[in-house]
């Protein structure tokens, strides 16, 4: 760690880091907290800028690849500033095709959509007629300058967008879908539900810098060992964790790829997890690290692995119930697995994406009448093939088999994957 005096007035405006506080505010708190805050902006170790003060009360050690600058230009009370620096690769935070800018992402702000402008929008006389129609587009969702063509992902088309929810969240550090239950399911999907996620990401800190100060804390209380920031920027960019944990929590944002073969790993450890307790009721939230009876409920990331359509069809009969439909689904899989792969006295996954379905084949009974029936023809197949299949839960976003089911053509079963 470098410690130096900060040469203010060579590098950037304080004032325009932190608008929203005055040196007065910072007083105050300064007297409130006993301390003096350190300026940190997130744009060396994430692919936008989180230009923040950070209270803390305990001394920051030595790391590699962080910059500490002492002393304030008096526009605000402050110790100093605190560079830190990581490499991040931008392909891993955004959707296939889109590129960043060259320089660093404008700061994550709230979503206020609105028919008309708000009063005095920022950077609006610095944007350029495409620009502001691209903010007109909107509805003005957020400050003009952040539809400047410098400010955001750019496609090979010419398209140019600011970044989309998932994006954010994985900028900032969260796992992608981390804001999702903000909202009833019911509501998931709509303008608002989008609206209200993206201002609850503007309203929340950068995951890397918060992680890089709390780790010298608990360092110190003797909790974790000392790990440099381009560790914990790695651990935290999706698809790059070298433990399958991480991969679970934070999978590729896109495709199936990472830096860990996991396929067989995870089918091992998941065939390893039994239930102990009942699974009526889920009491966890959607971001909340399962325990272990509830694990049977947790979405398996599909992208870590690559699929392959053996069977694809439309059901002629809308009449039936969903449940008993996903049922039958899951007795053809059966059937192929025993009759076209001859998997015998064997364990394999199966996935599912629905609760009702997953629960009644892990229980291998069902109060349905409905249910109960294509049910029996299961546990008969499986009686005599010998087979073990572990029964897992998708998120149907998830589903690789979502899609084939509603192309409208019948694909033959193959003999091999």
């Amino acid at each position: 760690m470098c410690k130096r005096h900060f040469p203010w007035a060579q590098v950037h405006n304080l004032t325009e880091n932190v608008a929203s506080m005055d040196y007065e505010d910072c007083r105050l708190m300064n007297e409130a907290y006993e301390e003096e805050p350190w300026f940190i902006d997130a744009a060396g170790v994430s692919l936008a800028r989180r230009p923040r003060l950070y209270w803390i009360s305990w001394e920051l050690g030595d790391d590699e690849d962080v910059e500490v600058y002492w002393g304030s230009d008096g526009r605000l009370p402050i110790k100093g500033e605190v560079v830190l620096r990581a490499p991040v690769a931008p392909e891993k935070f955004l959707q296939p095709g889109w590129v960043a800018p060259e320089q660093s992402l404008p700061t994550v702000t709230t979503s206020r959509p609105s028919p008309t402008p708000h009063r005095k929008p920022a950077g609006l006389h610095t944007c350029q007629e495409h620009e502001k129609q691209r903010w007109r587009d909107d509805q003005h969702r957020f400050p003009p300058y952040q539809y400047r063509d410098s400010n955001c992902l750019r496609h090979p088309t010419g398209e140019h967008r600011p970044p989309s929810v998932e994006e954010r969240e994985a900028i900032l550090g969260f796992p992608v879908g981390f804001t999702k239950q903000c909202m009833k399911k019911a509501a998931h999907g709509s303008a608002n539900h989008s609206d209200c996620r993206l201002t609850l990401l503007g309203n929340s800190w950068s995951v890397p810098v918060i992680a890089w100060l709390l780790g010298f804390l608990f360092h110190r209380l003797g909790l974790i060992a000392a790990r440099p920031i381009k560790q914990r920027v790695e651990e935290l960019t999706p698809g790059q964790s070298p433990t399958l944990q991480g991969l679970l929590i934070r999978p590729p944002i896109h495709g199936g790829t990472s830096t860990l073969d996991c396929s067989e790993i995870l089918v091992k450890k998941r065939c390893g997890l039994t239930s102990q307790k009942g699974e009526d009721i889920l009491l966890q939230h959607h971001s909340d690290i399962p325990v272990k009876y509830h694990r049977l409920r947790m979405s398996l990331p599909a992208k870590l692995w690559r699929w392959r359509t053996v069977a694809g069809w439309t059901w002629n009969d809308n009449s039936e119930h969903i449940n008993v439909l996903e049922l039958r689904a899951t007795l053809r899989a059966i059937k192929w697995r025993v009759e076209r792969l001859h998997q015998l006295d064997v364990r394999c996954l199966h996935l599912v994406d629905s609760l009702v379905v997953l629960h009644s084949l892990t229980r291998g009974r069902s109060s349905s009448r409905k249910m109960r029936r294509t049910l029996m023809r299961v546990n008969s197949y499986l009686l005599a093939s010998g087979l073990h299949p572990l029964w897992g839960y998708v998120d149907t976003h998830q589903n690789p088999a979502d899609r084939p089911s509603r192309r409208g053509v019948i694909k033959k079963l193959v003999k091999r994957v």
